[in-house]
């Protein structure tokens, strides 16, 4: 009897499993992609991106628009413009226009996010040098969901060195960890196409500060030990030694294909200092410069590697001209000179700006191609 009574009702809850709570997909609406920017009065100007499932709906993406005094009651609204039930927990991009950073910071904008519990902390943060309208209007026709294709670029531009990738919950450990400053990736309109532009500094109170371009983000992430290798890098020969007979003949290009790292940090007449070693094995993959890449290696490497200290230190001096650390230097502050950092932890950016910062540079040539001359 006992067992009768266990099949039965086994049987019971089998055909009630996912029969209550169900929705339909052409029910729902799906934001996957918020965008906010702002309007002249200083109100939060909100657009989502929602996919359309209908099978007879012309397009495939929905944009719906409200205005609202906080990103909050901006979501809220949306169930006013909507068609289904809103679901926000799928949100994969936030697209934050300039404008926004500099007037209202980026940190009280995802307060709503960090307290929401269904909210989706792996979301894409992204800052946009231009109108978010635009942004939300730009033609995929030939492309992926407008929110599969951000996904998918800022991803790709990630590999490829062209920026960095920051989430919200990258963000929330950024804002909280005294020893780095915030970052974001950066993109920009080109001939009603969405591009990486590189990389956007955020100071600690989330307010935008300064943006370093694609060149200068493979830098950045040099710097941060966050890189996917191989490192593809085409640069100038500035030595007229090496120069051709016209502009291209200064260009080298080749890949990094490992780097080894080493970062000392001490404190000399009560000022921090970085000694940044970096131990680059590289592979030639062009060579326009007058030179002999196998009876001239040794000059070859040190000249290559004498451009990118130059690099180098060009980004960090931009970082350190406006207190900004998105390398994340304060943690080697804290781990190896910790008396020294407790006087400073409140104002790392200040100290950071007045840290010394060797970059040291090594380059060793592994490969001159698969033919040789």
């Amino acid at each position: 009897m006992t067992k009768r009574l266990g099949c039965a009702l086994l049987s019971v809850m089998l055909l009630l499993t996912g029969c209550f709570g169900q929705n339909r997909l052409d029910e729902l609406t799906l934001i996957l992609t918020l965008g906010v920017d702002i309007t002249k009065d200083g109100e939060l100007d909100i657009y989502s991106a929602v996919p359309v499932f209908r099978t007879e709906a012309r397009e495939k993406t929905e944009i719906l628009h409200v205005h609202a005094s906080s990103f909050r009651e901006g979501r809220d609204r949306f169930d006013d413009e909507a068609n289904g039930l809103v679901e926000t927990g799928k949100v994969q991009n936030l697209i934050v226009s300039k404008k926004v950073l500099m007037k209202k910071g980026l940190f009280d904008l995802l307060d709503v996010i960090f307290r929401d519990t269904k909210s989706a902390l792996k979301v894409d943060l992204i800052m946009a040098d231009e109108s978010i309208e635009k942004v939300m209007g730009v033609s995929v026709r030939d492309k992926p969901r407008l929110p599969v294709y951000l996904r998918e670029l800022v991803r790709s531009g990630h590999k490829s060195e062209a920026s960095v990738y920051t989430t919200a919950r990258k963000v929330y450990d950024q804002f909280y960890e005294k020893g780095i400053t915030p970052y974001l990736t950066e993109i920009k309109l080109n001939e009603n196409k969405v591009k990486i532009a590189g990389t956007a500094l955020l100071d600690k109170r989330g307010y935008y500060m300064e943006s370093l371009d694609e060149l200068e983000s493979i830098q950045l992430l040099i710097l941060q030990q966050d890189t996917k290798h191989p490192i593809f890098i085409t640069m100038k020969m500035m030595d007229n030694s090496f120069q051709g007979k016209d502009e291209e003949s200064k260009n080298i290009s080749f890949s990094i294909d490992y780097t080894d790292y080493k970062y000392r940090t001490s404190v000399k007449d009560g000022k921090f200092q970085f000694d940044l070693h970096f131990k680059h094995q590289i592979v030639l993959t062009e060579v326009l410069v007058k030179a002999n890449p196998l009876k001239e290696k040794d000059r070859l490497e040190k000249a290559i590697a004498l451009e990118m200290k130059k690099k180098m230190e060009a980004v960090v001096a931009k970082l350190q001209k406006r207190q900004l650390d998105p390398i994340g230097l304060g943690k080697y502050a804290r781990a190896y000179a910790y008396d020294q950092w407790r006087t400073v932890e409140d104002d790392w950016g200040r100290a950071f700006s007045q840290a010394k910062i060797n970059i040291i540079p090594e380059v060793k040539i592994i490969s001159v191609g698969s033919l040789k001359r």
